[in-house]
């Protein structure tokens, strides 16, 4: 947004709420009606912006010197003009829980880890991604954002910039939910195929719905139709996103890595905490190779 300065000239004006909740704005832009590539790597990019000015925002509201990446060399002058490195948005996660005691839901922080992942392809490298993971990922995590943002952020913010917020939050909240209604057809539309595999049904790392079959060929999410060739890698994957622990040599020699060996066809592929369709809160020791459950973990 802009503002009339006394001389005369437009300025830009964006706070960092506001300039979250514009970011926010864009990416409904983006995944509305049919986004082609180009809409989906934009919604991408500055939903992770949005994410991160957005916890940023709240550490802000405490005090100035948590954005930095060492506080105990923040500096006033640096911070007003910018010049300085800021913190990363796990690490902003990390401040929100223990100094601000601002428990953020797993659901949430998994979700803001795989699009820091996105993000990231997508800058250095490239990305390729099923275009329902994009708007499923994003419409959860747009979820969160307003509710974070009605939560801690509203109550900090007065006269004609709570009016903006509060005016922008509810136009992409009334947009969402058209996004949300969408990705809900789908599923509805998939339930009488996934019905008959509930005990083997997970969620998808990619799109986070549970709608990925394991146990027998193809290793397909029916949602997004991300196909996995290697179950062993799958499992491994799955891990990472579900439970955020992440595969290193040697962890398969621990205990306390949640893959073992399956008893039943002797693959590295034994999860022993999945949520399954028919127990999503439960922890099922499922094997994603041959889709046998085995309650003692084997």
């Amino acid at each position: 947004m802009t503002e009339r300065q006394a001389d005369g000239h437009a300025h830009l004006y964006y706070p960092p709420i506001l300039n979250g909740l514009d970011y926010l704005d864009s990416v409904v832009d983006h995944l509305s009606g049919e986004p082609n590539p180009r809409n989906l790597k934009y919604a991408v990019l500055h939903l992770q912006a949005a994410t991160e000015v957005l916890l940023k925002a709240r550490l802000l509201q405490e005090h100035w010197s948590l954005v930095f990446k060492d506080p105990g060399r923040a500096d006033r002058g640096r911070f007003e003009s910018g010049a300085f490195e800021s913190c990363a948005t796990s690490e902003a996660i990390i401040r929100l829980r223990n100094i601000l005691a601002v428990e953020l839901p797993k659901s949430a922080t998994d979700e803001i880890s795989q699009l820091t992942k996105w993000r990231n392809a997508l800058q250095h490298y490239g990305l390729i991604a099923p275009a329902p993971a994009v708007e499923s990922r994003a419409a959860h995590i747009l979820d969160f954002l307003l509710l974070f943002i009605n939560e801690y952020l509203m109550p900090g913010l007065s006269g004609e910039d709570a009016e903006y917020a509060y005016e922008t939050a509810y136009h992409i909240r009334s947009r969402l939910s058209h996004i949300r209604a969408l990705i809900q057809a789908r599923m509805d539309r998939l339930s009488p195929v996934l019905a008959p595999h509930a005990e083997r049904t997970v969620s998808c790392p990619d799109c986070g719905q549970l709608a990925l079959v394991v146990g027998s060929a193809p290793l397909r999410c029916r949602f997004c139709d991300e196909e996995h060739r290697n179950p062993v890698n799958l499992a491994q994957f799955y891990v990472g996103i579900a439970l955020g622990k992440e595969w290193e040599p040697g962890y398969e020699d621990l205990a306390t890595w949640p893959i073992q060996r399956c008893p039943g066809c002797a693959e590295d592929t034994l999860v022993l905490e999945a949520g399954t369709a028919a127990a999503p809160r439960s922890h099922t020791p499922l094997c994603f190779a041959c889709g046998g459950i085995f309650p003692t973990g084997g």
